[in-house]
């Protein structure tokens, strides 16, 4: 994924226009994909003792897998952006094909 800060300082803003108060606790979302199910998994063993919950893991229609973590934070855009740069990084280390990006939720 390219990781962009000034892009994210914009999502940032319409989340706060929309109501989001990003200071509060979110539960964010990081989704990577590859061809290969046990580069995922142990992609996945890398980010288990760092308060990662494992969401889903499976096949897309198009063979690859997609594995989608979540972890509970606060995020700023720039802790977000210098995330989305780590995330590149291992994806490169695990070779893992693609580190596809994140969402976000609020927590009920």
């Amino acid at each position: 994924m390219i990781a962009s800060l000034h892009s994210l300082h914009d999502i940032f803003s319409k989340m706060a226009d929309e109501g989001w108060d990003t200071s509060l606790m979110l539960k964010w979302g990081f989704f990577f994909f590859d061809k290969d199910k046990d580069k995922l998994l142990s992609l996945f063993t890398e980010l288990e003792g760092h308060a990662y919950q494992l969401e889903e893991l499976h096949q897309a229609s198009d063979a690859d897998w997609v594995l989608h973590v979540s972890k509970l934070d606060v995020l700023t855009p720039e802790k977000l952006h210098r995330r989305n740069v780590a995330f590149n990084e291992l994806a490169d280390h695990c070779s893992v094909e693609l580190y596809d990006g994140w969402d976000v939720g609020q927590i009920e």
